[in-house]
């Protein structure tokens, strides 16, 4: 898979440079903040459309997802997860990417909603991330007893991020009940 590799960009007086992955200033090599970050995302934008658009394989489309997610790439990494989606419509890694992605976008609701069928897969990032839209949909009870089934399996920052938000909105949720003697 080919991704944009060294695409070079001038904003407000300063170079800015694409390795495929990140933005980084080419002067100083440091990254930019990320709100300068989704300026040069939108200049990028439309080349990577046309590379995108090449890509035919469900583990390339996946990585250009996985890839744009984490670049904040939000409505890149949507159309990928879901180009991979259609050409393995149950995939756990493909819908945690589409889940994820859909809560940085404000639609927690689709992203539970999307995921449903797959609520009960044993894939911790799928069930961490729905476990956070299902707070974001204040739905606690829901989000306790899926990311619970994410820390039984092993250790997780992320899943332990997600119980400190519902402690904090919920913390009758996790207090212990004293048993009457």
């Amino acid at each position: 898979m080919a991704l944009t590799k060294n695409f070079t960009v001038e904003l407000d007086g300063q170079s800015y440079t694409w390795n495929g992955r990140s933005w980084f200033a080419s002067k100083t090599f440091q990254a930019p903040p990320s709100a300068l970050a989704s300026k040069l995302n939108e200049l990028l934008a439309s080349v990577l459309v046309g590379e995108d658009a090449e890509v035919t394989d469900f583990q390339g489309l996946l990585e250009i997802a996985q890839v744009a997610r984490k670049a904040s790439q939000y409505k890149r990494a949507e159309v990928a997860a879901r180009r991979a989606i259609e050409l393995q419509p149950s995939n756990p890694p493909a819908f945690a990417v589409l889940c994820s992605v859909l809560r940085h976008l404000g639609a927690s609701d689709r992203a539970v909603q999307e995921t449903e069928h797959l609520r009960s897969a044993n894939y911790p990032p799928l069930l961490v991330s729905r476990a956070a839209a299902l707070c974001d949909l204040e739905r606690w009870e829901e989000a306790k007893t899926t990311v619970g089934r994410v820390l039984a399996a092993g250790d997780s920052p992320e899943a332990f991020e997600v119980v400190h938000r519902i402690k904090a909105n919920r913390p009758d949720l996790y207090e212990s009940r004293k048993r009457k003697l």
